[in-house]
């Protein structure tokens, strides 16, 4: 049974706007009479032409829809001959990496306040940086999908969705060409993002670090799931702040304060 909504290339959902916007798009695209004359554009129009009299007509949908439903039932039942899904094309985001200097923050706490000593005992006591980042994130028009709303991926007819094929001359398997080794592609890629499901941005970031971590020597600190946004069902990296803090203003804290640091330091162990 031919899936018209795949061959349209929209989600069952789709409404009569969309369904004509699909069908005239690709009778554009596979018309027989195109410069081209590819062969086999007169069955791809054909079908084309069979699912926009369906799906333009509410009781032929209506009726579609339900024995379409029988049969995919009918077809998940047969042991063995399942629907082989599109590829998952999972992506986890990358770490980012900055650097931030903590120099002036630390000498303007230790000049300020005469307990020192005392409020870098409280757990809860920190510093307060507000940066921008420059990262990815999941692309807020599509939202992370990639591609228009009501639409769907349709699996790659070079491939069938495997993202990878066989050179012919040289006999070694590839990252198929005509999807981009993906396994299915896009009829309607998200103009915001253009299929990518995310985009680069400058992002408002509020960070707290805590002064006695600062000041213990950690030189490293991570922010879970801070890092470029995942997609497709990809977990998010994280942002690695490196921790800079001049050698000159901790040795005149540590010495200023009797060596507390290192009696704090002493204790910890």
């Amino acid at each position: 049974m031919k899936d018209y909504y795949s061959i349209l290339g929209i989600d069952e959902n789709a409404g009569e706007s969309l369904v004509k916007s699909s069908y005239r798009k690709l009778a554009a695209i596979y018309h027989p009479d195109k410069a081209d004359r590819n062969p086999e554009n007169q069955d791809k129009f054909i079908d084309i032409n069979e699912a926009y009299k369906t799906l333009s007509d509410i009781v032929l949908r209506s009726a579609y829809d339900r024995e379409l439903k029988e049969y995919r039932a009918f077809k998940n039942a047969q042991p063995g001959n399942k629907i082989i899904p599109y590829r998952t094309r999972l992506r986890d985001g990358a770490n980012v990496n900055i650097i931030i200097d903590f120099t002036r923050d630390i000498k303007e706490r230790f000049q300020k306040n005469k307990n020192f000593k005392e409020d870098l005992e409280k757990p809860e006591n920190f510093i307060e940086k507000i940066i921008y980042v420059e990262r990815y994130i999941k692309c807020p028009s599509c939202n992370g999908e990639g591609k228009e709303k009501g639409t769907v991926c349709m699996a790659c007819q070079e491939c069938r969705g495997t993202g990878k094929m066989k050179n012919k001359n040289s006999g070694i398997i590839e990252s198929c060409r005509n999807c981009g080794g993906y396994g299915d592609i896009f009829l309607y890629k998200c103009k915001a993002c253009n299929g990518m499901a995310r985009i680069k941005t400058s992002e408002r970031t509020v960070l707290n670090f805590r002064l006695n971590e600062l000041l213990y020597g950690i030189k490293n600190i991570t922010f879970k799931d801070k890092g470029d946004a995942g997609v497709f069902g990809g977990k998010n990296g994280n942002l690695n702040v490196a921790v800079k803090i001049d050698e000159d203003v901790l040795s005149k804290i540590n010495n200023g304060g009797k060596r507390f640091l290192d009696k704090l330091l002493f204790f910890k162990k």
